[in-house]
Order: C-alpha cells, then structure tokens, then sequence
C-alpha cells in the first residue's frame, strides 16, 4: 500500500476531494432549494436591463410570496425541446378548466411575448404550473462569464478580441 502515499496519489487524492465537495455543495443547493436548478446563468440579453449575460440567477421553487404565480415572477421554465431552461417574466396568469396555473412569459427585452415566440414546448400558447422548475429569488452579477467562459472559451476570446472593448455583456451576446 505504499502506493498511496506516493505524490501522483495524494495529488489526485486531493483533486477528488475538491471535485466530490462541488457535487455535494451542488447537491445540498438542489434540495435547500427544492429544485434541481438552485443557481442558472444568463446566456443572452432577453432579459436586460433586469438581468445581463453572466449574471447567476438564484433559484428557488416557490414563488416568494403566497405560492401562487403573480404578474412580475420570474420562472425557469424547462423545455424538453431546449438544451438549458430559460427565465422570462410572468405577463399573465390563466386558469383552465381544471383551475391549474396557465402562465405567459415574456423576456425584458424581447418585442413579443414567448407564445408567440416559439418558446413554450410543442408550440403551446401558455405553460403550466408543472413545467416551472422554480423562481428567481436573488442574483449575483457578472460571476456566471466564469461559467460562460469554460463552456466556449474559443468564442468568448473571439468575441473580446474582435470587438475591442472591455469586458462587458453587449461584447458576448
């Protein structure tokens, strides 16, 4: 056993450690949460000024107040046809026939509503209750270009150099 006392080992050893305690902390973040998207990053402008690409949304399952779905929430929505769930607000709340929540979003920045937009799964008007993972509860800005940064640094670094600027939401999206 004097194989683990070897630097290779003890060094993965350690990285393993690392990797296990963000999955953990992931993990513990899904279920304080009740969702298993506790913390998504904004990729486009849809929803500028309220929210900028790179800003991390902090997600929770319940709307903050009465547990009914209000004009102004903020819901992420899964799509099953969409690689990553998307947040928009909430611009009407509906009932059908058997009193479920039906809810039409709208990004900030977007001309038309997501019903006509082509956001909702199979070309639906409204969404349900069901198909709402959780609400926005806070934000940290910028940290998410981390995130953005390692799922495409080649585009990122093209998109920084080309545009000359500073390091800034319109340069990305």
């Amino acid at each position: 056993m004097s194989f683990l006392r070897s630097p290779f080992v003890q060094h993965l050893l350690g990285i393993l450690q690392v990797v296990s305690a963000c999955f953990m902390a992931w993990k513990g973040a899904c279920l304080l949460s009740g969702t298993p998207y506790p913390a998504v990053v904004v990729i486009t402008n849809s929803m500028a000024p309220a929210f900028d690409p790179g800003d991390i949304l902090l997600v929770h399952r319940h709307p903050a107040h009465d547990g009914r779905v209000r004009v102004g929430d903020l819901p992420v929505i899964l799509n099953p046809d969409r690689p990553f769930p998307f947040i928009h607000r909430v611009v009407g709340v509906f009932y059908d026939d058997n009193q479920e929540e039906m809810v039409l979003t709208k990004g900030d920045n977007n001309e038309l509503n997501d019903s006509v937009g082509m956001m909702y799964p199979g070309g639906q008007e409204y969404i349900s209750r069901r198909e709402i993972a959780g609400f926005v509860r806070g934000y940290v800005p910028l940290l998410g270009w981390v995130v953005i940064f390692l799922q495409d640094p080649v585009r990122t670094m093209e998109r920084l150099l080309s545009s000359g600027d500073e390091l800034g939401p319109d340069n990305f999206i």
